[in-house]
């Protein structure tokens, strides 16, 4: 009887062992409305590092199952949740332990925005300082804007509601007189929100965007999925979605 029990608690060990070596079956995604990366676009999502990510868990087997919602609800959940990943997402040293990372599925170009009529001229983000500037609470690129000491920042949770709060005048309450965005995306978000005389006044950095996973996220799991992106980069998969992207 004791060497039954001892063969049933090898092979229950084993069972575990092999569950543990597989990736899971599904994986939960979190993301935001934040074109060209991920969007959705009559009532599909899209975007260049959503089609990225969908042919990653084409590669890995897994199925992918995507939640579009505000970006700091999406933040919440990808850290607490077991097998869910949240993208696309900045990779900044703050962020390092907050998630297991894959990637990058992405290049995302931050840039300043202002009405057309701004005259002052922003030649570094020292020079962006005494203006208030509208961005998406947690962020990243309002984050990176706190960390290089700009910190009159005005915060929403949509960035579509940013460009109907710029204004040129700087006493009137409650507006923003700068507004950090993706460089690919501001003129359509801005023309959407009825205001098309945006302009460029500065290009804050180039950053590589990512699948931020959670910490209960299996590593069977996170090494399918870089083993796929991996393959991708690989034999030109992902090369070729990207300069689709920047084709457009």
């Amino acid at each position: 009887m004791k060497h039954y029990m001892t063969i049933v608690r090898t092979f229950g060990l084993l069972a575990v062992l092999l569950l543990a070596s597989q990736p899971a079956l599904a994986l939960k995604l979190l993301t935001e409305e934040n074109p060209p990366l991920n969007y959705t676009e009559n009532k599909k999502l899209t975007g260049m590092a959503t089609e990225v990510v969908q042919e990653i868990g084409r590669r890995a087997k897994i199925k992918l199952e995507t939640d579009v919602m505000a970006w700091d609800k999406a933040y919440e959940k990808a850290q607490a949740d077991k097998e869910t990943c949240l993208y696309s997402t900045a990779r900044l040293p703050n962020r390092e332990n907050a998630f297991k990372w894959v990637g990058p599925i992405a290049v995302n170009k931050w840039g300043l925005f202002a009405l057309g009529g701004f005259k002052q001229e922003i030649k570094s983000l020292k020079d962006a300082r005494p203006f208030r500037v509208g961005g998406v609470a947690r962020d990243a690129k309002t984050e990176f804007l706190k960390q290089e000491g700009v910190t009159n920042i005005v915060e929403v949770t949509d960035d579509r509601l940013n460009p109907g709060k710029l204004t040129l005048n700087r006493k009137e309450a409650q507006r923003i007189d700068l507004w950090i965005t993706s460089v690919a995306n501001a003129k359509q978000v801005a023309a959407r929100a009825k205001v098309p005389d945006v302009k460029l006044v500065y290009v804050v950095r180039e950053a590589e965007s990512y699948l931020a996973c959670s910490p209960r996220t299996s590593a069977a799991t996170l090494k399918a999925l870089a083993d796929a992106l991996d393959g991708m980069q690989k034999d030109g998969g992902y090369g070729k979605i990207i300069k689709a992207w920047e084709g457009r």
